[in-house]
Formats: C-alpha cells, sequence, structure tokens
C-alpha cells in the first residue's frame, strides 16, 4: 500500500506501520519502520492517558489510506487517514472517548534527518546527536511560534505543517528513539472541555534545496491567510523607527531597595551616552520606572516615587526628546495585581484555564516549591479590560508625550474556559490600543503568527537572560541557536535585544551578543544598576554592529 503525492510517496507495510516515506523526485528515504502512537488525555486523568498502538483494521484504496486503531476494552478510538493533500499528504486525525477530551497527541517514529528545524524561542536547530531517550516540549503559539517544523536532509528535506486558521492550541515533541527521531504532534480541545471528540490534521510535504525552501511553504500561507504586510508599511510603525539601531535599557524602582537609578541618574546616563552613540539612533526603553518596579501595582504605571515621582519623571522625557532619543516605557498587557484598587471589579475579567483555575503569575518566596501569587492575568478579549488599559495608557502618553509603549507578554496564548477566545483577545486588544493611540509604537515581548500582523517591533526570545527556564545557552553539540524564526518573521517585525539581556560585565553577555548578532537583532545595554560601567569594550562593539544592522527584508 503507498500514498503518492508530487513530492512525497509513503509505503505502509503489512503491519501498517510506515515501511518508507520517501522525498520525490530522489526517492530519498527518510522514515522506516516508522511507528503510530496515539496519546488520549481526558480532562480528569491528564497524567494517566490512554494510549493506542493496536491497529484493529485498515482500509486502502488509490486517493488514502485509514488505519483504524481501538483500546482493548473498546471504549476509546482513533482513525488516522492518509490522503494526498496539495503538494504533499495530509495527516487527519480523529479520536473518541467516553469522556471529554483535554489532549490528543500521535506520535511518529523512525526518522533519519541530519537535523530538525524549530521556529521556537527565536529559532531552533535540533541535530541528529540528540541524546537517546531526550524529549523536548513545544506549545504553539506560546514558544512554538508557527505551526511546522522541518527536518532536513543533505539535499531538501520535509516540512510537516498545520495550516489550521483557528486559534486552537497545539503541541509538539520532539524525542531520540532507536537511534532516529520521533515526532508528537498534539491538538488540544478549546475550553470548556466538553466534547468526547477531537480531530485535527497536518501536512508533510517534501522540499529541495536549502532550508528555506521548505520554510517558504508556510510562509506563503502564512502571510496570505494573516494579511501581513512589511513592518516599515504597518499603519502604526513610525518612520522614526527606521533609524533606531540601538536599545538603552535604564531600570529603576525595587522595592525595598535602593533605587537601581533615579529619573535624575538616568538624565545622568542620556547624557553620557551621547559621547558614545547618536541618540536619534537610540531607544531609550525604561522598564520599572513606575510604582515600585516592573509590574507593582499593575497595571498603575505612573512614575516612581522613588525615582522622583512626575515632576521628576517629566523632566527626563523632555531631556531626552531635547539629546534626540525616542523613549519607551514598559508596561504588561495583562497584568492585575491583587492588591490593585479595582482588582475585585476586575476580577471577573480574569483567565480561567481549562479547568477553571484562576490564571496567574506568581513567585516562589517561600522556598516550597509552590508560587506565591503576584498578579492575576485579565482576558484581553474582554472590551472592558480594553477599555480600562486604553485609559491608563492614553494618560500617560499625553501626559508625559511618550514615544513608544513595550507591552510585556503579549505572546502569551491560554486555553480559558470563560469568556472571549484568548489569542484572538490579545489581537483585538492591541490593535484597539493601536487604533486610540495611532501615532505611538506598540512593541511586544517574543513573536507568534497570531499576533505578527500587530507587532512591527518586538523582543525575541532564544539566548537569553533566562535560560534555565526557557532559553538555550548554546553550551550543548546538538541543540543550537538557529536563524528560521529571523527568517520566517524577519519581513514583518523589527527584532530588539530581550528585556532580561544580561550586561556587558556578565559571562553570559558574549554569549547573547553572539546570538543576537547571528539573528540581526537591535543591540541593547541594560543598565541593571547605577554603578555598572557603560562604556566598556563590549559596549562599542555592539555600537560597531548596530551601526551595520540591516532593515533590508
Amino acid at each position: 500500500m503507498e500514498i503518492l503525492s508530487n513530492s512525497l510517496r509513503i509505503q505502509f507495510s503489512k503491519a501498517n506501520s510506515i515501511d518508507g516515506l520517501f522525498i520525490l523526485p530522489k526517492s530519498t528515504k527518510v522514515c522506516a519502520d516508522g511507528l503510530h502512537k496515539i496519546i488520549i488525555r481526558t480532562h480528569n486523568a491528564v497524567s494517566d492517558p490512554v494510549v493506542l498502538e493496536k491497529i484493529k483494521y485498515e482500509a486502502h484504496n488509490d486517493e488514502k489510506t485509514e488505519l483504524f486503531f481501538e483500546s482493548d476494552e473498546k471504549e476509546y478510538s482513533a482513525v488516522i487517514r492518509y490522503s494526498k493533500k496539495n503538494d504533499g499528504i495530509g495527516v487527519h486525525l480523529k479520536a473518541n472517548s467516553p469522556k471529554p477530551i483535554w489532549l490528543v497527541e500521535l506520535e511518529l517514529s523512525g526518522f533519519s534527518f541530519n537535523e530538525v528545524l524549530i521556529p521556537a524561542l527565536g529559532g531552533q536547530s535540533i541535530s541528529r546527536n540528540m541524546p537517546e531517550g531526550k524529549m523536548l516540549s513545544y506549545k504553539y503559539p506560546f514558544w512554538w511560534n508557527s505551526q511546522f517544523f522541518i527536518g532536513k536532509v543533505d539535499d531538501g528535506g520535509v516540512i510537516i505543517s498545520s495550516e489550521d486558521p483557528s486559534n486552537n492550541l497545539k503541541m509538539l515533541r520532539v524525542s531520540k528513539q532507536n537511534g532516529k527521531f520521533s515526532f508528537t504532534y498534539g491538538m488540544e480541545a478549546e475550553a470548556p472541555l466538553v466534547s468526547n471528540e477531537l480531530e485535527g490534521e497536518y501536512i508533510i510535504q517534501g522540499f529541495s534545496g536549502d532550508w528555506k525552501d521548505g520554510v517558504d511553504i508556510h510562509k506563503r500561507w502564512m502571510s496570505k491567510h494573516f494579511e501581513l504586510s512589511a513592518f516599515d508599511s504597518h499603519p502604526h510603525y513610525p518612520k522614526w523607527m527606521n533609524n533606531i539601531n540601538f536599545v538603552l535599557e535604564l531600570w529603576g524602582a525595587r522595592k525595598g531597595l535602593k533605587a537601581f537609578h533615579t529619573f535624575d541618574q538616568m538624565i545622568e546616563r542620556i547624557e553620557d551616552w551621547t559621547k558614545l552613540h547618536n541618540p536619534q539612533e537610540t531607544l531609550l526603553y525604561l522598564p520599572g520606572y513606575a510604582q515600585n518596579g516592573v509590574d507593582s501595582n499593575a497595571p498603575n504605571y505612573d512614575p516612581s516615587h522613588q525615582c522622583g515621582g512626575d515632576i521628576k519623571f517629566k523632566k527626563l522625557i523632555d531631556r531626552a526628546h531635547v539629546l534626540g532619543y525616542k523613549v519607551m516605557i514598559h508596561t504588561n498587557i495583562l497584568a492585575m495585581t491583587f492588591g490593585h484598587p479595582k482588582y475585585k471589579e476586575f476580577e471577573k475579567y480574569s483567565v480561567y484555564d481549562p479547568w477553571g483555575r484562576q490564571v496567574t503569575w506568581g513567585l516562589d518566596l517561600d522556598g516550597d516549591w509552590l508560587p506565591e501569587p503576584y498578579f492575576a492575568y485579565m482576558n484581553p478579549g474582554y472590551t472592558e479590560w480594553g477599555d480600562f488599559m486604553s485609559e491608563v495608557l492614553g494618560t500617560l502618553i499625553k501626559k508625559f508625550n511618550l514615544d513608544a509603549v513595550f507591552l510585556d507578554q503579549t505572546l502569551l496564548a491560554f486555553n480559558n474556559s470563560k469568556g472571549p477566545n484568548f489569542i484572538k483577545g490579545m489581537h483585538d486588544h492591541i490593535k484597539r490600543l493601536q487604533e486610540n493611540n495611532p501615532n505611538i509604537l506598540f512593541a511586544g515581548e517574543g513573536i507568534n503568527e497570531r499576533v505578527l500582523p500587530r507587532l512591527p517591533v518586538v523582543q525575541i526570545h532564544g539566548i537569553d537572560s533566562i535560560t534555565d527556564v526557557h532559553g538555550m545557552d548554546d553550551r550543548v553539540n546538538w541543540r543550537k541557536l538557529h536563524p528560521i524564526s529571523s527568517y520566517l518573521f524577519g519581513d514583518y517585525a523589527r527584532f530588539s535585544a530581550h528585556l532580561l539581556t544580561k550586561h556587558t560585565s556578565d559571562p553570559i553577555f558574549e554569549l547573547q551578543e553572539k546570538a543576537y548578532s547571528e539573528l540581526n537583532v537591535i543591540p541593547a545595554l541594560s543598565l541593571y544598576e547605577y554603578e555598572q560601567e557603560m562604556d566598556t569594550p563590549a559596549t562599542r562593539r555592539m555600537i560597531e554592529r548596530a551601526k551595520k544592522i540591516s532593515i533590508v527584508k
């Protein structure tokens, strides 16, 4: 039995495994003895899933091959259908359960690639030297920023992608088993979890040539579906941003301790910076300028009294403008602290996960591995939240004559069980802020294809200062930074260094800067302390790189 498309040929064995997957026209074999495994996770047994591996029967004709799976108790079942789709082969999965489903995973094994390329965390390459038994997981669109990945061989490869216009969440796992790659494609049911059935599809397509030829397959679909335009044609990309090639990041308040910088000290910094680099090419970015530091009493973003209050802050902004800087403040697009005066009023607009639990951000303050709640995430789909944030930010913009607003956590994507769809809400919320403040640049944290139409400037992840949490430190020989994400998104957004980039004196700084250089990312000098040096050899090297930053697509 086999299925044939313009770019692939799949042969099935008598046991209904994948006997061979061949890239055409050279019939390059990239999968042998590929086995299927279906994992069904129900709403009340997510860690005790049902695993289907036994094929009850199969059906085949010239158009499709169907494999039917069933549990021993006959309560759980699934059907995998392989059929020609576009230039590739579609893999459609439909699963049934006696209980509401949360997640269904389809694992395929037996793949032989030189490397696997994933548009996640700024872009990653996983080589065939990945250790046996190792597994990596990525959630779409949160860290897995576009719904595809690539398996590369010498003269081409395959792209495995979803062309799904819905806002449903997905998951990818990459692992090494018996010396070969295994891939797991996961589909998450839209909350609230009430359906006993879940289905979805992805497409396997072969390509010849460079990895970019594979990326272009999904990029064409993405550009058309999301109606993307070049960043410099974006209606809310200011022309002055074309001049920016450096970010000067000055940290402000911190509760209970001396401020990182007062506003007077920030003025000293921006005066000194003029001796090193052109202010008209520098974006002055101010995290922690408000209240008692980043996210303190959010979304109250009034200037910190610790740093000097409104009068000193206005003096800082005015002086920055005289010198030629553009100024961007730091905010969070979703955060409302539990102590905020309006929290009780807005609590009903919070995000609630598929199990009805309020979604919050917390910090483990007492070492028991349980985070103490810091703030609640508001659902951006609620117009009430949009009205409130438009008023808060609009007032600040007018009062202090700001040029830009950074929106932290724009890459978040939650499967909320109450209220409007979160992912659509995020897109629409940013659009509304832009339309209410048409001359202001709104920049975001991270990027995914769902919010890409809204954000012409973003801070990119990858090798950043929280590598132990969600980045990579590049000190393993099988997992590397790769420009797949910058190639995919670079026509539509400009990238700047992440908020938590290390100071030039930190041992990890050179690793970060090397990565940013490879990805054409706007460099940032992050000054966390007034005592930290500004004029260092590493700073001067960043400035020289900045002068060569290209905005040509």
